[in-house]
């Protein structure tokens, strides 16, 4: 049976205007179906921006009135403590829940400034508990997504043991102190929309089971065909799948029966193969940007990576129907350039059909830019250049970088750029002077600012690519690059195995796009990049 019987209910949706958003953001109950529709989601718990960022009186009520006109939906309220007589007491609200049938409840203890506590907090937690009603909160790293701590996690599971927590917002670099609450509390669940680390739900499916795992997305922002790929590629049985994919939050909800969404006909070849959790076989898939750990690496500075040496990453790749993959070692760009390039070497002897190697150099160490050169790209034979800001803080613009530059000028290589401190400015200064160079922009898919920047950039340079990766997959952004720069400028990449590849991958094959588009933007145009390499 494959994937594509698999039924999918989302844990983590909201709707309506907020603040801070991008004119282009995507925000409504209408784009939340239709990605639903697009991405093949029967349905999902959703709740209101408004409840969260004006108040729950306003935003809770609001999302039961659009629930009662979509079924498939399921409203999840915000909830405050009681004590300042702006909201329900916690015997009040159970009794408002039921009525309304919202079986989940979710907190802003950051936004809404009151601790986690017994004070505070214990006679709702009880309440939820007793009723068994499911308890969600924001967990993530950044802004508004920190929303609890650790020992705050680790008091309300050891206090409230029937009261099941959800997760929320959970980010890659949380596995270290997650693993062991985890194992130790048996009513914490997670979610996987931010936390996209490379094979990682098959790491927590061995850890605690599948049982405490939820598909979730943060639709309509970001996309739910990343969020769904993660599950339907992940090397797990089609059973366990399935509870991820929605029978967990069936159960935690006590709703065994949903209407769902009608699924639009599946439109491509892109999109049949990914629904099916199958490879992409007839047209060229060339991951752009990826990384490999040392060998038998399972991690790299903060972040744990399992399966993320060489021959890991290749088999992952594989599953998608990856026919190259350009990498560069960790160590190459993280700590010492000479021995992480000898590992992305190894990587090309290794897979010499698969790997195409970049090859790193920190300008504070070199001493002899013309024997290094010919020592990567003539004996070794890399056709990648990366230099790596964050870590060297040297700019791109640095003079050190020079005779790189014209090296890859006269044999057509491809220069990967991580954003720096002056980015703008030194792509318009060196993009322009050595036009036989494809410089890959890394990450444009960042943010909607980060996006019109490097759309700005591949418009005034033919030598400019837009390289889509990162953990943010928000909804609609590859259409606008498309759209804005077209879809010979945009290139796939995972950022494996810091991110994994199903996400990435998914992101583009349920994009709103033509077929046409999406061959391009997986691998036609890297492919067209590649050829262009003059080889020794």
């Amino acid at each position: 049976m494959s994937t594509e019987s698999l039924v999918y209910y989302d844990c983590f949706t909201a709707v309506g205007r907020h603040t801070a958003a991008d004119s282009l953001e995507k925000w409504s109950v209408e784009h939340l179906l239709q990605e639903m529709a697009r991405c093949h989601i029967q349905g999902a718990l959703v709740y209101s921006h408004q409840a969260r960022e004006v108040h729950p009186t306003l935003g809770n009520p609001q999302i039961s009135a659009l629930c009662r006109q979509h079924p498939e939906l399921a409203p999840c309220w915000i909830g405050l403590p009681h004590h300042t007589n702006e909201f329900y007491k916690p015997h009040e609200l159970i009794v408002e829940m039921e009525a309304n049938q919202v079986r989940a409840l979710k907190i802003y203890p950051r936004i809404y400034e009151f601790p986690v506590d017994e004070r505070t907090l214990g006679p709702l937690l009880y309440a939820l508990q007793e009723a068994g009603m499911l308890l969600i909160v924001d967990a993530g790293r950044y802004e508004e997504a920190v929303q609890i701590t650790w020992p705050e996690v680790a008091w309300i599971c050891e206090t409230f043991p029937r009261l099941s927590l959800l997760l929320h917002s959970l980010r890659w670099e949380a596995t270290r102190t997650l693993a062991p609450l985890a194992v130790q509390f048996p009513n914490l669940y997670l979610e996987f929309s931010s936390y996209q680390g490379n094979r990682m739900l098959e790491y927590w499916c061995d850890l605690i089971g599948h049982e405490r795992l939820l598909f979730g997305s943060e639709a309509p922002r970001r996309s739910q065909g990343a969020a769904r790929s993660y599950i339907d590629y992940a090397d797990l049985p089609l059973e366990k799948k399935q509870a991820i994919a929605g029978g967990n939050l069936q159960r935690l909800l006590r709703r065994p029966e949903w209407i769902g969404v009608k699924p639009e006909p599946v439109r491509d070849r892109v999109v049949a193969s990914a629904l099916k959790g199958e490879p992409l076989l007839y047209t060229p898939v060339i991951d752009s940007h990826a990384h490999i750990t040392h060998a038998n690496g399972a991690g790299a500075s903060r972040v744990a990576m399992t399966a993320s040496d060489a021959g890991a990453v290749v088999q992952r790749n594989r599953k998608l129907g990856v026919q190259k993959t350009c990498v560069s070692a960790w160590t190459a760009i993280w700590g010492d350039y000479e021995m992480g390039n000898q590992d992305t070497f190894q990587a090309m002897q290794d897979y010499p059909d698969e790997i195409i190697g970049y090859a790193s150099m920190d300008p504070s160490y070199v001493t002899d830019w013309e024997k290094e050169i010919r020592f990567y790209f003539e004996q070794q034979g890399f056709l990648g250049l990366k230099p790596y800001h964050p870590m060297t803080r040297v700019n791109y613009d640095d003079p050190r970088y020079e005779p790189w530059y014209a090296y890859a000028n006269q044999r057509r290589l491809f220069v990967l750029w991580h954003y720096s401190d002056n980015f703008i400015a030194e792509v318009k200064k060196i993009a322009p002077r050595y036009p036989e160079v494809t410089f890959l922009l890394a990450h444009s898919g960042t943010s909607w600012k980060v996006a019109r920047q490097h759309v700005d950039l591949a418009r005034e340079f033919a030598n400019v690519m837009l390289e889509i990766t990162f953990t943010s997959v928000i909804e609609g952004i590859i259409e606008y690059m498309v759209r804005e720069a077209g879809s010979t400028r945009v290139l796939y990449g995972s950022d494996a195995p810091m991110r994994d590849p199903y996400p990435q991958f998914g992101w583009v094959a349920f994009a709103d796009l033509n077929e046409k588009e999406k061959e391009n933007v997986l691998g036609l145009n890297m492919k067209t990049i590649l050829a262009r390499c003059k080889r020794i």
